[in-house]
């Protein structure tokens, strides 16, 4: 088995790619770690990496929290949380639901994607009106893929160790394409980080985003810290926010 899955990778061209991620908890000293957290701009990241003419040797991290050493950098792929979270509730309602790819990836997802239909419904349901914890609503969004791994599930407890230095670039989904020219050096010309998926109202409810930013504060914690850390800009970050 495992030789026709080494063969398979090989054809498809993604042995190398695979290994950089597989083989990250060995890295050498002086390693650059990818973080790309889901629903960022990943694809098209990618084409940077394999058209890049600087820091083109990385170790990607994705769905699973990034080692932290004192020897190691990091180059972080990160997105405003209300837009990722936008985008991951249709990216997964369309692979769960409507195509049904899906519908038994992981347990407990489609019934919480047909049980709400829309982000909005569901992060109206986060809180309850007194504005105490709705405990069954908070266990189900974190039953959806990439909603469940969320920008502080990467980066809370390595920002907490690392140093600003380990941190050589952050590239924010909402500059992407120049981001990818300063840090890789590769001029995108494709706009790949547009997500098909079912169309949704992107405008959540007051209640709504008021809920979101609570339960997930800890992810603009995060940003910020890497904003006050110099590692964003400032037109970037008020866009992202």
């Amino acid at each position: 088995m495992k030789r026709i899955i080494k063969k398979t990778t090989q054809s498809l061209g993604i042995d190398q790619y695979l290994r950089r991620r597989i083989d990250s908890s060995k890295l050498p000293i002086g390693s650059t770690v990818l973080i790309h957290i889901g629903k960022c701009g990943g694809r098209t990241v990618r084409d940077g990496i394999q058209n890049a003419t600087r820091n083109s040797t990385l170790h990607e991290v994705h769905i699973r929290k990034p080692i932290y050493r004192k020897d190691l950098n990091y180059i972080i792929v990160a997105r405003g949380p209300i837009a990722r979270l936008n985008s991951a509730f249709r990216w997964r309602y369309k692979l769960v639901v409507s195509d049904g790819v899906q519908k038994n990836r992981f347990k407990g997802e489609y019934e919480v994607l047909k049980k709400y239909e829309t982000l909005t419904r569901l992060a109206e349901a986060l809180y309850h009106e007194n504005g105490k914890a709705n405990a069954v609503a908070q266990r189900e969004i974190r039953k959806i893929h990439h909603i469940r791994e969320d920008i502080s599930f990467y980066l809370h407890d390595l920002l907490n160790r690392c140093h600003p230095n380990q941190i050589i670039a952050v590239l924010m989904q909402e500059n992407l394409n120049e981001d990818i020219s300063r840090v890789f050096g590769f001029k995108n010309e494709l706009n790949r980080h547009c997500n098909p998926g079912p169309e949704e109202n992107k405008a959540l409810s007051e209640a709504g985003m008021k809920n979101l930013m609570r339960f997930f504060q800890k992810d603009y914690e995060a940003l910020i810290k890497l904003y006050c850390w110099g590692k964003i800009d400032r037109d970037v970050i008020l866009k992202a926010l």
